[in-house]
């Protein structure tokens, strides 16, 4: 008798197993399918769109590269996301039923990944549906198509990425190399100058590589995010001027974010964005006269 219900228990979960797999990944299509089916050369995609609940996102190349509402876009999660795309390998076809689009997420109204080239022609149009059960695929189905498709790629973590997952993060690029002053003012007040070879310390000569390896991280900030404005609330903490060789300059205000004082918000000259940043960062420049005189040779 027992043996019987164990029997019949393990029949049971067999089926459940079997269920949980067909509705949850599909059936697998033992038919020859194209596995390229979706793959495209990236090199002819003049155009991105990402479209989800309404709203769009919409990438634009151009002779600089590729921007977003007028902004320069992160060259690496671009080129990961363009990657992804181009590449797609399908693993099998899940279903033609419309009826089960709806447990795809695959229905007209579902997110979309749109690429184009010059002339305009879609080189790829695909609802983005759910992820599959083993988190390594994503449902997807082609616009005006039938088929439902497995593709060997996690492409839902595009569906509801915004404008500012993509901007350029950079608050700063610059070789330091062309630096003759640098104004600390708030927080921190000193001015660092330099003729020739020689940097000052307001105008007390100290040690060149203490000076230029202090001002390194100064060639290329990178914010944490976006923030929309700086209020009256967000009191100024720090202010960096940055002259250069050639008579321009480069001017950055630092205000605390909230009351904790661990982000900052920062405002570029030349830049309308308003950058996150880790107050932290700025630690590196907190030094004094005596911290960037040269090292003392011990007498023998």
């Amino acid at each position: 008798m027992k043996n019987n219900q164990t029997i019949l228990a393990t029949s049971i979960l067999g089926v459940l197993a079997l269920l949980y797999y067909f509705t949850q990944t599909g059936s697998v299509d033992t038919r020859s399918i194209d596995v390229d089916l979706f793959k495209i050369d990236k090199a002819t995609i003049t155009d991105i769109s990402l479209t989800s609940a309404g709203s769009s996102i919409e990438f634009i190349k151009n002779k600089t590269g590729w921007s977003l509402d007028g902004y320069p876009v992160d060259t690496v999660r671009m080129n990961q996301l363009m990657d992804q795309f181009s590449e797609l390998s399908v693993d099998r076809m899940i279903t033609k039923n419309p009826e089960k689009y709806s447990n795809y997420e695959v229905t007209d109204q579902n997110s979309r990944f749109r690429a184009r080239d010059g002339d305009g022609k879609d080189l790829l149009h695909l609802i983005l549906g759910k992820q599959g059960a083993n988190y390594q695929e994503t449902f997807v189905r082609a616009d005006a198509a039938n088929e439902v498709y497995a593709v060997k790629s996690n492409l839902s973590q595009y569906k509801n990425k915004t404008v500012k997952d993509f901007w350029d993060r950079s608050i700063t690029q610059f070789d330091i190399n062309q630096v003759n002053h640098v104004k600390f003012s708030g927080e921190l007040n000193y001015i660092l100058h330099r003729e020739g070879p020689v940097w000052s310390y307001n105008e007390e000569q100290v040690d060149f590589e203490k000076v230029v390896n202090m001002l390194r991280p100064l060639e290329n900030i990178k914010a944490s995010n976006f923030a929309d404005d700086i209020g009256v609330d967000n009191a100024f903490y720090q202010a960096i001027g940055v002259g250069f060789e050639d008579g321009s300059s480069l001017e950055m205000t630092f205000h605390l974010k909230d009351a904790s004082g661990a982000l900052l918000l920062v405002k570029v000259s030349g830049n309308n964005k308003i950058f996150e940043y880790s107050k932290s960062g700025l630690n590196r420049f907190k030094k004094e006269f005596v911290d960037l005189l040269p090292d003392t040779v011990p007498t023998p």
